[in-house]
């Protein structure tokens, strides 16, 4: 019997979803990115699926390795031949892949290369770096960077679960996916949930 990857559209036999090791390869990379952009990264590589067959699952690899290494590195550019880079973590890319996939309809698909979705990421991460900024700027002229003095200061490419659920919930507000009040609520609940202040 043959199966069909709902995200994807890779085929082979239901065996080998299991015991192929092209199978296996791709399950790995993807739980090694964690459930949130391992579960998006799949819906993503169906961007790359030829329009009258399945994308094959040795493609598929290469592709999901690809993100991998992307992600890993910690920062994006836009384009290899700028040196212009932002730091960019998991949720940024998560966030990228979930933009293109809501945007697919616009898309010219098969996808080719993640060009486009570096260039995604990069804006977020762009916007995301900026508010870091302003941020620190704020919190220095009010004197608020020395009450934190003595806490542990995350880097810029350490982002912490509050920076995360913060990220997203900004990525569902932008996407018009939630209203600004439910926006605000569920930053509240994070704030809550994570020991941060929201004053």
């Amino acid at each position: 019997m043959r199966a069909t990857c709902p995200e994807c559209g890779a085929q082979a036999h239901i065996s080998a979803m299991f015991v192929e090791e092209d199978g296996k390869r791709l399950a790995m990379i993807a739980a090694g990115l964690g459930p949130e952009l391992g579960k998006v990264l799949l819906s993503y590589l169906g961007l790359f699926k030829p329009v009258k067959q399945g994308l094959r699952l040795a493609r598929a690899v290469k592709l999901a390795q690809e993100v991998a290494d992307l992600v890993t590195m910690g920062t994006v550019c836009k384009d290899e031949r700028s040196s212009i880079r932002r730091p960019a973590t998991p949720s940024h890319w998560a966030a990228g892949m979930d933009t293109m996939l809501t945007q697919r309809s616009s898309l010219v698909l098969p996808l080719e290369s993640h060009g486009y979705l570096r260039a995604v990421v990069y804006g977020l991460a762009d916007k995301f770096d900026a508010q870091q900024e302003r941020q620190r700027e704020t919190e220095a002229r009010t004197g608020r960077h020395l009450s934190q003095a003595t806490g542990v200061s995350s880097s810029p490419h350490q982002e912490s679960k509050l920076d995360t659920q913060l990220a997203y919930i900004d990525h569902l507000e932008r996407m018009d996916q939630i209203t600004a009040e439910e926006a605000t609520a569920q930053r509240q609940e994070a704030f809550t949930k994570f020991g941060g202040s929201n004053g």
